[in-house]
This record gives C-alpha cells, structure tokens and sequence, in this order.
C-alpha cells in the first residue's frame, strides 16, 4: 500500500490550496502540504507555486494497514486507535498480550515505532512526528521518570549538592531539561558523547 500524493499548481500556495480542496473535496485541517516554487517560461518570468498534499485519511490508513500486516506477521491480535493534532499522530496500541508487543524494556515497542516511522518517511516527504504506545506502557514510564526527576531535583535543591545521572537517551535528557525549568536554582546539562551522554542536576544560587 502507498500514500498518494496529490500535486497541485498555481500562481500562489493559497490558490494551489484552494484547488487541492476543490479537486479532492477535503477541508485544509484535512491535509499535509508543501510548497516550491516553479519557474517556467523564457528566462524564467513566469512563476508558480507547486503544492505537493497527503490527506491525512490516506496516512492513517496506511498506519491501519502497517498495523494490520504486523498482526498477522506476530499472529497476534492487535487492536489500533490513532489521533492526529498538528503534524503529530499519537498511535496507542492494544492486544490480548500486551507484554509480546512492548518487549523488555520496551524495546519491541521501540523497533515497531522505528519500523512505522521509516516506512511511513519512505511514503511521504512532509515531516510527520509519529509516537507509538502500548497500552499506556509509554506514557506510564514516563510519568514515572519524571516523579523520580521531580524527587532528585527538590533533594539539590535542599541538600546544594549536585546529582550526575546515569547515561541515557535525548527525549529523557530533554524531558529532565524541560522540568529543571519549574524549580527555583535548578539548573541541568548534559555531558558526554553518543551513548555516554548523562544530565547532571545543578544547583545554582540566585544571581543578587
């Protein structure tokens, strides 16, 4: 199954746009677009806008039918919801045997959602954000995460005493980054390279 992708031109994007949502009867919420411009005629006077749309229906139903062939390739049933807010599609998976599909660790999860990812990208070029959960294991873990940040950054903040963690991944590290912002004389940073990389929680005194 492909995304197609429907090209549309005119003298400016929002009359190529316009005639994207006449041609395909979709609202614009409904699409993903991009835009180039395209010269043409004697030394290149004339230009046009080219937009290049995918209806956003067309990718959850390729979604739907990634999910659909790794049900049949695990032979287990799996069950598929899919929300779409802006250019991110939140995808919450659920079976008879959850535990098969997030994997230790999560790491079965995490290859579907690289998998997704690389055969949605080889369909369409607009950047979509695509995070894939199972049974809330996700969004549990991270709740969980950032209890224990919370912990470790009022422990720096009473104690002065810095705390290095232990290496791990970009979205942890940002999410640590994103919280040291709600507590007062809590600073982080991250040292180190590739895999090595860790945050340590700063403490650090109110400039007078």
């Amino acid at each position: 199954m492909m995304v197609e992708k429907y090209v549309f031109e005119a003298k400016t994007e929002d009359e190529a746009i316009t005639l994207a949502q006449q041609e395909l009867n979709i609202e614009k919420n409904d699409m993903y677009y991009q835009s180039d411009k395209v010269e043409s005629g004697k030394l290149f006077k004339s230009k046009k806008i080219k937009v290049s749309v995918y209806k956003k229906d067309d990718i959850i139903k390729y979604i739907k039918n990634f999910v659909s062939e790794l049900s049949k390739d695990m032979d287990l049933p799996i069950q598929c919801e899919i929300r779409v807010e802006a250019d991110n599609i939140q995808i919450q998976l659920f079976s008879d045997n959850n535990g098969i599909l997030i994997g230790k660790e999560g790491r079965t999860m995490n290859a579907i959602q690289t998998l997704l990812k690389q055969s949605v990208q080889n369909n369409i070029t607009y950047p979509l954000h695509i995070h894939l959960d199972v049974s809330n294991y996700r969004a549990k873990q991270e709740h969980n995460f950032e209890y224990e940040m919370k912990k470790l950054m009022k422990e720096v903040q009473k104690t002065k005493v810095d705390i290095k963690l232990e290496p791990m991944n970009s979205y942890q590290r940002r999410m640590i980054h994103n919280l040291a912002t709600k507590f007062l004389n809590i600073n982080t940073f991250s040292t180190g390279e590739g895999k090595e990389r860790f945050v340590t929680i700063h403490y650090e005194e109110e400039k007078q």
